[in-house]
């Protein structure tokens, strides 16, 4: 069908009925894409007005309850970061004393290691040290 042709009137038009509501005049009869008037100003509290004062909450809603339950740390307005700071600070301290300890056994493997390290290098070096000594021999010599 060509983008030109007369379009035909669909069956599944929605028609609006008498309990139909306008979400842009909040009027009734009609849908928001046949509403000729303005849009008219509802005044409504904010949403920190609402967290800071539920009974804004209990005149918009009927079960007074609000619609998000606020943590206990976030009501009070002092000291919720001082505490949050103060946890993490305890934590990095326990970290800290779990890491000393393991250096500590770390440090001693560390140590152990180097020892057999050096005591299984030294007959390698000694038959280096002697084979190097009798090439510059035969180079100087």
């Amino acid at each position: 069908m060509s983008k030109f042709a007369p379009h035909r009137r669909s069956n599944n038009n929605p028609r609006a009925t008498a309990g139909t509501v306008c979400q842009k005049c909040l009027g009734t009869g009609h849908f928001i894409f046949e509403c000729k008037s303005t849009r008219p100003y509802v005044s409504r509290p904010s949403r920190t007005e609402m967290l800071e004062n539920p009974k804004l909450l209990t005149k918009l809603k009927a079960e007074g309850k609000p619609s998000v339950e606020v943590p206990e740390e976030f009501r009070t307005k002092s000291g919720t970061a001082n505490r949050i700071l103060e946890s993490k600070e305890q934590e990095r301290l326990a970290l800290e004393e779990s890491k000393g300890k393991a250096k500590e056994e770390d440090g001693r493997t560390r140590k152990k290691a180097r020892r057999l390290f050096i005591i299984h290098l030294l007959p390698c070096l000694r038959g280096l040290i002697t084979h190097c000594k009798q090439v510059f021999e035969v180079l100087l010599g």
